[in-house]
């Protein structure tokens, strides 16, 4: 019976993917309310400057959701998961350890928003086409509801996290915790042992293009 309820949990790639995307989730809806709260206290923003920041933390979903998946299906996925990934954890970390003397600039925190949206909007499209990569055919339906329920449960609790790490430690550390979530979703997804081959569009394109 325990063996049943784990089910793909016990297979070491999509536990894996799991974990990975679970870290990643949990990080992207962190951000969404963390980064806004630098705004708010240590730059001291205005209204709607942090408004501002709000809009773009989302507006990469309206901007880059379609030609997201037409890029996602000519590259290595799993390479574009974690590149996602690691991309994020430094765009955030750059919140924590700014290089400025005078500390985070409002506009370093724009550009850091808008390419966590951004990577984010990547990350999403690829976990789910990466799939098929991991488990067979006749197991899609439990990783998809897997997938989906770590999703929902992300959007529900990650604010919540958010909110209360900054309440306890401060954005700082925050920050940095939802930077170390990316890295760590990153280091997961690069224990998968599956292959990531080149997809065959593209290959068949380079192969023309010569």
């Amino acid at each position: 019976m325990a063996h049943r309820r784990c089910g793909l949990l016990r297979q070491h790639d999509f536990r894996s993917l799991w974990l990975g995307a679970a870290a990643s989730q949990f990080g992207a809806r962190m951000a969404l309310v963390a980064l806004p709260l630098v705004a708010v206290g240590p730059l001291h923003a205005s209204a709607w400057q942090v408004g501002l920041v709000g809009t773009l933390g989302t507006v990469a979903f309206l901007v880059v959701g379609l030609p997201a998946g037409a890029v996602v299906d000519r590259v290595r996925q799993r390479r574009l998961l974690i590149g996602a990934d690691l991309g994020r954890a430094a765009l955030v970390a750059s919140l924590a350890v700014p290089a400025a003397p005078g500390g985070v600039a409002l506009g370093q925190l724009y550009v850091v928003v808008l390419g966590v949206g951004v990577l984010t909007v990547f990350f999403d499209v690829a976990h789910q086409s990466y799939l098929p990569r991991v488990v067979r055919p006749e197991e899609l339906v439990e990783g998809n509801a897997r997938l989906s329920t770590t999703l929902a449960v992300a959007q529900v609790a990650g604010p919540a996290l958010a909110g209360l790490a900054v309440e306890l430690a401060g954005t700082g550390p925050a920050v940095l915790l939802i930077a170390a979530g990316f890295a760590g979703s990153a280091a997961y997804l690069a224990r998968i042992r599956a292959a990531d081959p080149r997809p065959a569009t593209a290959a068949g394109r380079s192969r023309l293009a010569g």
